[in-house]
């Protein structure tokens, strides 16, 4: 006789399976039908840098004006929500599509003298800096742009990090020196994507955090 319990887990993985294989192919057949042209060049203040979206030229840090530039540093960079600059320094978040669609960022800082890139934070979204001058990030939740609460191939997803979460909403907010990316606080938050981020975090200094 056949075991029930296997059959059922069977069955399952195959559900689970089958749904990724349509959900790739849902966002594969979304990309190609999108085919109209992105060419963003955002200007980093203060130097001869900017950041280009493009769906014609490859997405990176730029140097020069609008119309005649070099590519420098490649990579889908954010720079409206979370930058920071401190000297040659550039902290940004940096952004990927997975195979599946989901959206993850790490925090990263590109060096604009050598243009070298260095992952400081897997999974972790540079929300800004704090009135005392850290970096505040986010880490260990997924973007709210892959729908964690409704999407059931998040948790899956989240299974490939014991830090991501999906759905609980909790997160770790951090404070980075901004001269040396040393992590100097964190602290639990339980709901980190809401409207008082900034009064909880960026307009206080760090001191006033740790109170």
């Amino acid at each position: 006789m056949r075991n029930p319990k296997f059959s059922v887990n069977a069955l399952l993985v195959v559900f689970i399976v089958f749904s990724a294989m349509i959900f790739f192919f849902i966002v594969k057949l979304t990309g190609m039908a999108d085919r109209s042209a992105i060419n963003e060049f955002i200007p980093i203040e203060g130097t001869d840098f900017a950041i280009r979206y493009s769906s014609l030229e490859p997405d990176g840090i730029y140097e020069g004006s609008e119309n005649v530039n070099t590519l420098r540093c490649r990579g889908t960079f954010g720079y409206d929500w979370g930058s920071a600059r401190e000297g040659n320094l550039l902290y940004l978040n940096e952004y990927h599509t997975t195979d599946l669609g989901f959206m993850i960022c790490d925090f990263v800082c590109v060096d604009l003298n050598s243009f070298e890139k260095q992952t400081i934070l897997k999974d972790a979204i540079l929300r800004g800096t704090c009135a005392s001058g850290e970096l505040v990030c986010v880490q260990d939740l997924l973007l709210p742009s892959n729908a964690p609460e409704t999407n059931s191939l998040c948790r899956m997803y989240s299974l490939s990090s014991a830090r991501l979460r999906a759905g609980d909403g909790g997160a770790t907010v951090l404070f980075l020196d901004p001269k040396t990316a040393e992590i100097l606080y964190s602290v639990q938050d339980s709901d980190p994507m809401s409207d008082d981020f900034s009064a909880r975090y960026l307009e206080k200094t760090l001191q006033e955090v740790t109170g």
